[in-house]
């Protein structure tokens, strides 16, 4: 799972349209969020939902509805694509490819660490 998400957090950065285009996106019923969940969003839960899974069923990790873990993941993306307002939180200007990589590796770090952790959810 960590992979999965340092990967999607990586992508983000290469490619910051795909951020916007699923923000847009997510917010209308319609035959493009069709699209966009069948040859994007399916698949990539079909890579990780056994991980998951695992992770489940070995007691590392809270059994959480999909519909709060996928934005527990995809929410952070915000902080990968949206560069004015994370220059403005204290980003440098003008940020490397290696600080961008660094930044979301501890994105990814911190968002899976809290998945992992095995408290109970709260109501």
């Amino acid at each position: 799972m960590r992979q999965f998400v340092t990967g999607l957090y990586r992508t983000s950065i290469i490619r910051p349209q795909l951020g916007r285009i699923f923000v847009e996106e997510f917010s209308k019923d319609s035959e493009r969020l069709d699209y966009v969940f069948d040859h994007y969003i399916a698949p990539a839960l079909q890579t990780v939902v056994p991980s998951i899974e695992r992770l489940v069923a070995a007691g590392r990790m809270a059994a959480v509805p999909m519909d709060i873990l996928f934005f527990a993941i995809i929410g952070p993306i915000g902080g990968m694509v949206e560069v004015p307002l994370a220059r403005r939180l204290g980003r440098p200007e003008g940020s490397s490819p290696e600080q961008l990589t660094a930044t979301a590796e501890s994105l990814a770090g911190l968002v899976v660490d809290g998945l992992l952790a095995t408290g109970p959810l709260r109501d």
